[in-house]
């Protein structure tokens, strides 16, 4: 019984500190579960709507909407939305336009590798609709970025207060043959999307290299003139998204 009672007292003090080790393992878990990307591969639906500030001879302000579904887990990253705004050409060449639209259609997918970069491809398509013309073009897209924690810490707790992500495509002119668009398009959210939050900023710039609207393909000394003449232009959109 004295044996019993000695080693009964011995092993209180580890047993105590097992339980706190693991009572330290369990918070610091649900800790960072909340830190951890969204394991699931099923596509979520999204909306979101802001303000455009426009380059390209548009109007300077526009109203921009859209909707669509993405995929924010731990090594698949996808998303395509259709989108809207009521932009309209001001200094074209071609007034007075004074209706004018543009709708588009977009998508991406990346593979986030261990190191948390990640990369991939997409297209977009936009279709720009005015009083006296309109045009589209497909362009393909190829990029990545990186979803950034801070995490606050006092003694073993830390708790994440603040995230994003920084991301960079390439847009490149694909079936764009009167203008030839292309350029960087970054964006930025805070938080990540890969947190399990509901809304999310975002902005995006775009800068982009194009020529003059080519008008008469057939007259080649009219194209030589039109593709020689190159501007650069940019565009910017402030958006809150809310995801479902």
């Amino acid at each position: 019984m004295k044996m019993y009672l000695l080693a009964l007292v011995l092993a209180t003090p580890c047993f105590k500190t097992v339980l706190l080790a693991q009572q330290v393992v369990s918070q610091n878990a649900s800790v960072d579960e909340a830190d951890r990307p969204l394991s699931s591969l099923f596509p979520r639906p999204y909306v979101y709507a802001g303000l455009g500030l426009m380059g390209g001879a548009y109007s300077p302000l526009a109203a921009e909407a859209g909707a669509g579904l993405r995929i924010d887990s731990r090594r698949v990253l996808a998303w395509a939305q259709g989108s809207y705004d009521n932009g309209r050409k001001t200094d074209d060449n071609d007034q007075p336009n004074p209706k004018g639209h543009d709708r588009g259609l977009s998508g991406s997918a990346y593979f986030r590798f261990s190191s948390g970069w990640f990369a991939g491809v997409g297209a977009r398509w936009s279709q720009l609709s005015t009083t006296n013309y309109t045009k589209s073009a497909w362009r393909p897209t190829f990029g990545g970025g990186r979803d950034y924690f801070h995490k606050k810490c006092a003694l073993e707790d830390c708790i994440s207060d603040f995230s994003m992500r920084l991301g960079a495509d390439y847009v490149l002119p694909g079936a764009d043959h009167a203008n030839a668009l292309q350029g960087p398009l970054l964006n930025f959210y805070m938080p990540s999307p890969s947190t399990k939050g509901h809304i999310f900023f975002r902005q995006t710039i775009g800068v982009y290299e194009f020529h003059e609207t080519v008008t008469e393909p057939s007259n080649l000394a009219l194209t030589k003139l039109q593709t020689s003449q190159k501007s650069v232009t940019a565009f910017v959109e402030l958006t809150l998204m809310y995801r479902f």
